[in-house]
Formats: structure tokens, C-alpha cells, sequence
């Protein structure tokens, strides 16, 4: 498996745009979106037509997206609607299991799509039902976890979620993706055995190609440049 994962948009299309046209489906199987779509987060109908017209541009491809918290909570449904929703979902692929989680924990901005850390702990623990035994599993969530170099923020601080925390130490997957934190957007970090990556912000950060056969791997994607 070859994918593309793709952090925070946030309206920036033509970036988008510079990333389809170096893309070949011939090279990759999945594209894979780790949420926020829109410059701002308060205009749902911004945020649909964001959503569509990215999902548009990966026309041709097979695409996976989560909502970020600057989403509105009706992105799910445009999400499913479209085929593409990885939100609250386990998606079985015959190299890896990948469990997609968006959203955020609760931030002082008051952003349409947050939940509090029981809900994200209670989700996560359902996900974790359907998981087949000794799968090798990637971990897709918006929000990072927390006390790693991929949540903090400037001056230091943590702002990532306890709950994903716990799942990554509890389940111990392969892989942890994350964006939501630009700050830490490139950063990288582990938890026991589990890489952490934040894939930062497009284009501040580049896309970044995920591989999974023998190994899971992942690393930037030059194709921007």
C-alpha cells in the first residue's frame, strides 16, 4: 500500500491543486485526510463546498478523510455522502488496520467539532472492538496526543488529547498520524514503540507518503517542491 496523508487545509486549494498535479494513480492507492478544510470555521456552507471541492481535486483516487475540529459537525455526513468518511470508522486493508478518529479534544476557541476527553476515550474504546487481534494498526486521529513534541504549542505547553494518549499506550499501534497542532506540524515523537508524526499544516509542511508491506513507514512526500 502507498498513500498520500495530507494535515490541515484550511482553504488553501491552490496547494491542493500543486499536490494533484504531482500525483500519479498509478503510484498511489490512498489519499488520506486529517481534517480542516476551511480558512475559517464558522460558515458551514464555506465548509461543504471546501470539502467538495478538495475531494473533487482527488478525483480519480481513493480517499479517506477525517473532520478537524474547525469542521462543522455536518462535514460527517458530506463526508459519507461522498463515500469518504474514516470518522469513527476501522478500515481493514489487507497491509494494516487503520482507525480514523476526528475532531479535537475541548480548546478555548470554541470550534464547531470538539468533544470532551470521556467521549474521545469512549470512542476510541468502541473502535478498539472491532480490531482483530495481533493487526498491525495506524492510529488516524486530528488531534495529537498529549505530552509529545506533536501538541505543543508555543511556549511549550501540551494541548493534545489524554484520551489518545491512552489508546496509543494501552493498544500500542504501528503508527499514530495526527495534525491540529501547527506549531508541531513536521514534529515527530513515540509513545513506548508507536511513532508519532504530526503532519503539520499544507503547505507549511509537505504531504507525506505512507507506505505499508513489510514495514509500516511513512516520510515527507516531495512533490510540492
Amino acid at each position: 500500500m502507498r498513500a498520500i496523508c495530507v494535515g490541515d487545509i484550511h482553504g488553501d486549494i491552490d496547494a491542493v491543486h500543486r499536490l494533484r498535479d504531482r500525483m500519479s494513480p498509478r503510484d498511489f492507492d490512498y489519499v488520506f485526510l486529517l481534517g480542516d478544510y476551511s480558512r475559517g470555521f464558522r460558515d458551514p456552507e464555506e465548509n461543504r463546498c471546501d470539502i467538495q471541492t478538495i475531494l473533487e481535486a482527488f478525483r480519480g483516487y481513493k480517499v479517506w478523510a477525517l473532520p478537524g475540529n474547525c469542521d462543522q459537525t455536518a462535514s460527517v455526513r458530506t463526508l459519507q455522502e461522498r463515500g469518504t468518511c474514516l470518522h469513527n470508522r476501522v478500515l481493514k486493508l489487507p497491509e494494516a488496520t487503520i482507525i480514523g478518529l476526528g475532531g479535537s479534544n475541548v480548546t478555548p476557541f470554541g470550534t464547531p467539532f470538539e468533544q470532551d476527553e470521556v467521549h474521545l476515550t469512549r470512542a476510541l474504546e468502541g473502535l478498539s472492538d472491532s480490531v482483530e487481534k495481533h493487526s498491525r494498526v495506524i492510529l488516524m486521529t486530528h488531534t495529537p496526543p498529549k505530552d509529545t513534541r506533536c501538541d505543543a504549542i508555543a511556549g511549550g505547553h501540551h494541548v493534545g488529547s489524554t484520551a489518545v494518549r491512552r489508546y496509543i499506550e494501552t493498544w500500542k499501534p504501528e503508527l499514530a498520524l495526527c495534525a491540529h497542532i501547527h506549531e508541531a506540524g513536521g514534529e515527530e515523537d513515540r509513545i513506548g514503540e508507536t511513532r508519532v508524526v504530526n503532519l503539520g499544516r499544507l503547505p507549511d509542511c509537505p504531504a507525506w507518503e505512507l507506505t505499508a508491506a513489510d514495514y509500516i513507514d511513512i516520510k515527507p512526500y516531495n512533490g510540492l517542491k
